[in-house]
């Protein structure tokens, strides 16, 4: 009983202490690691570790596995959202997460924080296919019903299952003997009576044909999503200003406005007049802000912060409309027959289908445009002051910048993800059955479709807003009264002073709907064989020998490319902000658009595996095994490459066992890193090499056939405690530690102005030796050409932790005779107190790391059965923790750590059974002290309002999920 209390005090204040700086990282409810696994009665199972049939806690590799009851008990919405809160993933790529131009909206995987492309997510032990551009998963689009577990191998696995293993796997694990019939109805709503939610899953499985089995299953999973304005400390618009600097660091502020905009217009910058008329014109309209009907009114500054262009208050622009978790429906469809064929040979063929259907409204820019002296629907005293300051053919013109919110309001965008998968093999048994074979092929297609609803066509967008009255007095636009008219048919003039004031006419004339499609196809053929090929001194030894022959491709179709110059002839308009190289709109749509591109690839790959005892049985050696992996790949692209891995199983006493690995991991490059069109945008900088002149270049974007493979070198190390003195109890600690070379990162290492000056300054210091010189060449004038943004195998990042599982499992009569029912106690934990990118290699020491650790986090669990009822209450306590943003530079923050947040999760059930059927009705409360997130944004504001992501707590806030769950 002493131990017992021992053990349930460890638990719970590992769960909750804060002064332990080792634990850390997301956790979950109910999760077992493979080392913690109580193991049925069943036959030894292939974990995703190994290719080796094997009891999974004897892997040399920290595997976790995770049984798919586990991962609903308190996390019953799907299976990603449980999955993104276990300890080794990074939760930057969920529903909640924002949308990028090219990071389509979904669920997606991150192991180490290394990036979702260094994840490999598999269905059955079988590469599922990118579902969108950038090569990654959505695992939404993945069947769930007849999950029965999922297995994490959180180190690298390359030599085992091929490229992009450099974080781990994720192999979600079919039960392929279902019998019967089960499933499930739930249903959620938030506290606050918002955000409602709602699953239906239904999975049937039965014996036909006397030798053959068919199951089937379908799952809908609906979630409404959240918009900022929906919680309260979202809705004031937060954001960060300032510099990053000791002088001036990041302060976080509230009701964040933009200095030098409105939604219906700020009026500056007047020009086309005599220094005299300029003068006039400016006391008589700049700095002043035109509201409801066109009407020019004072403009009320707010309170100046650390950034310019941003204040506090006042009357300049937000954005609002943002969504904190976007909604998402999603439907999986599965269905598998497999038959006994004789001679132990079993044919089988599954399909898989997935969709999930998201839409969301990325944010908007300001937009800054001329208005010209005559315009017919400016107020009196504008044009009074405009036509003061006019000259003869030379019309008096002042800039007009607005965040045009009800436009970017009727722009939504709507995205389908989906994911099709059918496999078809043989598998049996040879040598009097010592040997396990199969053989399949697989074809898979993930296509992802976006549509742009109302996106701004730039040509008539500028068109429409020029206007004039003609001779009878009618408004029109201005280029219609000229030679050009027949290069904009039907254009209608566009009243764009004021918020609102647009007719329809004009809105059907300057928007127009934009989509685009991602397809990835993947066909492969796979041949495995594992089993013992012979004993040694010390028992068996087992080898395993596969090969894969695989051919993808990667098409994306447009109807909107951005490399179609907009029409831009005969306008009055001019385009002089960025001074004397200023430089015209340059792309056809205001929003998104994507370029068609298609690329293709080939992998050959044979790989081998072993097993090897080395001592049994022997003082201080109980047992030692070597194992060890090889694969060749041949890229048809990037050409060969080599992946291996070591590792050592040391059992010195039957209490402890220590292993330890040492691999050498790939990924490969996407087919979009290897193939993307060629695009060209506009880009102003400021020159630090030519006095910080100003001008405009062409951007040129493109992929790059010339990178390789990125490699990778990991290191475990750790050991299993399982006291004989306490039955039951077992803990796993595991040091990692990864590190990439040649990682694949852009010749840009940031966006836009920033990343070009960050190429000239690394050139300028490496006296033109420098890679990144290739990235801003210049000419016999010295100004900068163009501006090359293409990916290389520039970055290095290194990553280092620790990882603790622990797990006990007691009657409750154990402490005292009278007591009944069953408990068992978990605490999962991971720390990385490194986590390094250098992505610009030859920068200056202080201008090139980029350190972002990841956040320490803590979970412990107690689950507690009595007869039907059980209890499952978790505690995840996320440590406090330095902010760190993706800046080249280092950043100073006024209050640079987030404070500690530690939160609760609640679920009870109750089991209702009969002689042939089980029903068990469940509730779950998520957050249930109602925690709120923290507010950490991952880059400066720009847009006040439209950047504001969470950290934290779900911003759901307490959440409640009731249901029930049947088996017949």
């Amino acid at each position: 009983m002493n131990r017992i209390a021992m053990l349930l005090g460890m638990t719970a204040a590992g769960a909750l202490l804060h002064a332990e700086p080792v634990l850390a990282a997301p956790a979950t409810t109910a999760v077992v690691a493979a080392d913690q696994t109580p193991q049925p009665e069943v036959d030894a199972v292939v974990v995703t570790g190994s290719r080796i049939v094997r009891d999974g806690y004897l892997a040399p590799t920290p595997v976790t596995v995770v049984t798919v009851a586990d991962l609903l008990a308190t996390t019953p919405t799907n299976l990603a959202d449980a999955l993104n809160k276990l300890p080794a993933f990074s939760p930057q790529f969920t529903a909640q997460a924002n949308t990028g131009a090219q990071a389509p909206a979904g669920n997606y995987l991150n192991l180490r924080g290394l990036n979702q492309n260094r994840t490999l997510v598999m269905l059955d032990g079988v590469r599922v296919p990118a579902t969108n551009i950038t090569g990654t998963v959505d695992v939404n689009t993945l069947p769930q019903a007849l999950v029965q577990r999922v297995d994490i191998v959180t180190g690298g696995a390359s030599a085992i299952y091929g490229s992009d293993a450099v974080g781990g796997v994720v192999n979600y694990i079919l039960d392929t003997k279902f019998n019967g019939l089960k499933g499930s109805v739930q249903g959620g709503i938030s506290t606050y009576g918002d955000a409602p939610s709602g699953k239906v899953s239904l999975a049937f499985g039965t014996r036909v044909l006397d030798k053959g089995h068919f199951e089937a299953s379908y799952e809908y999973n609906k979630s409404a999503g959240l918009d900022q304005s929906d919680r309260s400390y979202t809705s004031n618009a937060p954001g960060y200003a300032g510099a990053g600097t000791d002088a001036n660091p990041y302060v976080l502020y509230n009701n964040m406005r933009m200095a030098t905009t409105t939604l219906g217009g700020y009026v500056s910058a007047p020009t086309g007049a005599t220094p005299a008329q300029t003068a006039a014109l400016t006391a008589a309209i700049a700095n002043q802000q035109f509201v409801g009907a066109g009407v020019l009114a004072p403009f009320t500054n707010g309170v100046a912060t650390g950034t310019p262009g941003l204040q506090v208050g006042g009357d300049g622009a937000y954005f609002t409309g943002g969504q904190l978790i976007k909604p998402v429906d999603t439907h999986n469809l599965f269905a598998r027959f497999d038959y006994d064929v004789g001679h132990g040979i079993t044919a089988y063929g599954q399909f898989a289908f997935g969709l999930s259907q998201t839409d969301y409204l990325i944010p908007p820019a300001a937009q800054s445009v001329t208005v010209i002296s005559g315009n017919p629907y400016l107020p009196a005293n504008v044009q009074t002051a405009l036509t003061a300051a006019s000259a003869p053919g030379r019309p008096a013109t002042f800039t007009l910048t607005s965040l045009p919110q009800n436009l970017f309001d009727m722009r939504q965008t709507h995205q389908w993800d989906s994911a099709l998968t059918t496999t078809l093999g043989l598998k049996g048994k040879v040598y009097n059955d010592a040997f396990n074979w199969n053989a399949s092929y697989t074809h898979g297609k993930g296509h992802t479709h976006v549509e742009n609803d109302n996106n701004i066509n730039t040509s008539h967008f500028y068109a429409a807003l020029d206007a004039v009255k003609d001779p009878s007095g009618a408004i029109v636009c201005a280029v219609s009264l000229t030679s050009s008219a027949s290069l904009y048919p039907g254009c209608t003039p566009l009243n764009f002073i004021g918020q609102g004031n647009e007719s329809p006419a004009s809105l059907a004339y300057i928007m127009q709907n934009t989509a685009y499609d991602i397809l990835n196809k993947t066909d492969e053929l796979s041949a495995s064989i594992s089993g013992s090929a012979f004993n040694d001194w010390a028992g068996p030894v087992s080898v395993s020998l596969n090969a894969e022959a695989r051919w993808v491709s990667l098409t994306q179709t447009t109807d909107a490319s951005p490399n179609t110059a907009p029409q831009l002839t005969g306008l009055r308009q001019t385009w002089t902000t960025n001074g004397p190289r200023g430089a015209a709109p340059s792309t056809p749509f205001l929003g998104n658009t994507f370029a068609a591109q298609y690329g293709e690839n080939s992998v050959w790959e044979v790989g081998g595996e072993t097993v090897v005892p080395l001592l049994k049985n022997l003082p201080l050696a109980q047992n030692l095994e070597f194992s060890g992996a090889l694969r060749y790949t041949q890229y048809g692209v990037s050409g060969p490459a080599t992946t291996w891995k070591v590792g050592l199983n040391y059992q010195p006493v039957n209490d402890l066992r220590i292993r330890a690995t040492k691999s050498r991991d790939i990924r490969a490059p996407t087919l979009y890193e290897l193939f993307q069109s060629q695009t060209t945008s506009q880009v102003a900088i400021t020159d630090p090499l030519l006095n910080n002149q100003q001008y405009t270049v062409t951007q040129f974007s493109g992929g790059n056939t010339n990178i390789k493979p990125e490699v990778a070198t990991t290191y475990t190390i750790g050991g299993v405690y399982s006291p004989s003195w306490l039955p039951k109890f077992r803990m796993a600690l595991d040091y990692y530690s990864i590190t990439i070379v040649g990682g694949i990162s852009n010749s840009l290492p940031l966006l836009g102005a920033a990343g070009v000056i960050s190429d000239i300054n690394t050139c300028a210091a490496s006296g033109g030796a420098s890679i990144y010189c290739s990235a801003v060449p210049r000419g016999a004038d010295g100004f900068v050409q163009q501006v090359n943004s293409f990916p290389l195998n520039l970055a290095k990042q290194y990553t280092r932790g620790w990882d603790l599982e622990a797990s006990y499992g007691f009657d409750m009569s154990d402490i005292q005779a009278k007591w009944a029912g069953h408990t068992d106690l978990r605490l999962l934990a991971t720390y990385s107190p490194t986590n390094l990118t250098i992505a610009s290699p030859g920068a200056p020491a202080a201008a090139s790391p980029l350190s972002a650790p990841l956040v320490p986090r803590v979970t412990g669990n107690v689950n507690y059965s009595l007869g039907p009822f059980k209890a499952s209450w978790q505690i995840g306590y996320t440590a406090a923790h330095r902010i760190a943003l993706p800046a080249l530079t280092p950043v100073i923050y006024a209050d640079p750590f987030a404070s500690a947040v530690v939160t609760h999760d609640l679920s009870l059930s109750y089991r209702f059974k009969t002689e042939r059927q089980r029903m068990e009705a469940f509730c779950t409360i998520n957050n249930l002290f109602n925690h709120e997130p923290l507010i950490i944004p991952q880059a400066p504001t720009t847009t006040p309002g439209a950047q504001a992501p969470t950290n934290g707590p779900s911003p759901l806030g307490r959440y409640f999920t009731a249901g029930v769950r049947f088996t017949y």
